[in-house]
């Protein structure tokens, strides 16, 4: 008995049963010299033993979307992670009818899991492709982390959902990147402003057919866009959303925007208002049913969740004033400044460490990790050495502070960060 057969029919499978009758002989995936067709997918599926727990997606595109497509078929929660990741920590209680894990930043240095449906997921991914034309004649470029919640709906779900191929590049380097480019007519290139501002200064834009060039993960300064309008007469799109909701906002103007504050119009199927507290309750399809661990004054389920941000709405277009997020942003990477402290402590080198972002002097990098730590024994170097062991190279913090005084270490984070600016 084939494995689909063990089990009733998913939705997402449903949905890639479908896209596989329609494009079945097409290319799904260029990756280097490898050319996967959809039907190449579907036999690499075949040959995949039933799944009987949670799936975790991890590796390239072709190993995402297989191990997606293996979720979907034996109707397991998916969770897609880094490919280096260690293996995280599912949550012991996983609710009825959840198709689809992402993680956020949690308090005690772990990760938390959100629980999506597969209606919320096909929501998400069909609002975007419908907002920005996602189509099966132009491929999407994957040069951003299709584990990450922005690759995932922009790149994994209009692949299995819609038909829509990806040429993935395995690194993001301008001369990869140019080769990817020549040999499309036309391609949809989603990416974070330090990836956008490398192409910049790089060139290689100047000959890149690029349809829609979409920019998310982190805020996209004036500059930035102004400066490749000007040059290559090309418009980054701004794209904002959540790993909470998925997409929410998006600028699809053709001109450059004149307030770096401008987040787009919501989209379709999306109602955004102002909360009482100031920050954007979100309302839509695409909502997740909630975290594995709730804080005290969040809100999320039910179709709404209240981001972090604080912000207005202007002409029906949302306006950012601030972020409220605990979460450091480093050039779209975003991590949970418990989880560096939990490291820095674990090394026994400190009796106490308190972590923060601290605004970069490169727009696009938007952040960077500050340590303040009371040193126990042995130098600065000790720890710093330890925590390279322990972190990813862009997790490791990048100024420290070893001479805080008592009254530092009884501020908040958001307290540090505005002290410690410079």
């Amino acid at each position: 008995m084939p494995p689909n057969s063990r089990r009733p029919v998913s939705l997402l499978h449903e949905r890639w049963l479908e896209t596989l009758d329609r494009h079945r002989d097409r290319i799904a995936i260029i990756d280097g010299q490898d050319r996967w067709t959809f039907a190449d997918l579907a036999d690499r599926l075949d040959a995949s033993p039933p799944a009987l727990f949670p799936v975790i997606a991890r590796g390239g595109v072709p190993e995402v979307a297989v191990a997606v497509l293996r979720a979907w078929r034996d109707n397991q929660p998916v969770l897609p992670v880094e490919k280096d990741a260690p293996d995280p920590d599912l949550p012991l209680l996983i609710p009825d009818g959840t198709a689809h894990l992402k993680l956020t930043p949690g308090i005690a240095g772990k990760p938390r899991a959100v629980f999506f449906t597969a209606a919320q997921i096909a929501a998400d991914a069909d609002r975007l492709c419908m907002a920005m034309d996602l189509d099966p004649a132009v491929p999407n470029l994957a040069a951003i982390s299709v584990t990450h919640s922005y690759g995932f709906s922009n790149i994994i779900l209009p692949l299995l959902l819609r038909g829509v191929p990806v040429h993935a590049v395995e690194v993001p380097f301008p001369r990869v990147v140019a080769d990817a480019f020549a040999i499309h007519d036309r391609l949809t290139v989603s990416a974070v402003p330090s990836i956008w501002k490398a192409w910049h200064r790089s060139g290689i834009l100047a000959h890149a057919r690029i349809s829609l060039a979409i920019s998310a993960g982190a805020p996209l300064s004036l500059e930035l866009e102004h400066a490749v309008h000007e040059s290559f007469a090309l418009k980054l799109h701004n794209f904002y959303g959540a790993s909470e909701c998925g997409g929410i906002s998006f600028d699809s103007s053709n001109s450059p925007r004149s307030s770096a504050a401008d987040l787009g119009t919501p989209l379709d199927g999306v109602s955004v208002s102002i909360h009482e507290s100031g920050r954007f309750l979100v309302t839509s399809g695409s909502v997740a049913s909630g975290y594995a661990q709730s804080r005290e004054g969040e809100l999320l389920g039910g179709g709404r969740f209240l981001t972090q941000d604080f912000g207005s709405l202007q002409d029906d277009r949302l306006m950012l004033a601030s972020s409220g997020a605990e979460s450091i942003n480093v050039a779209g990477r975003k991590i949970g400044p418990a989880k560096i402290e939990a490291a820095l402590m674990a090394t026994g080198l400190v009796a106490r460490a308190r972590v923060f972002g601290v605004p970069s002097h490169d727009p696009e990098r938007v952040e960077e990790i500050t340590a303040m730590v009371e040193l126990i024994s042995g130098s600065l170097d000790g720890v710093r050495h330890a925590a390279i062991d322990a972190l990813a190279g862009w997790e490791c913090p990048r100024h420290w502070i070893t001479d805080a005084t008592e009254e530092a270490w009884r501020l908040g984070r958001a307290e540090l960060k505005k002290r410690y600016a410079s």
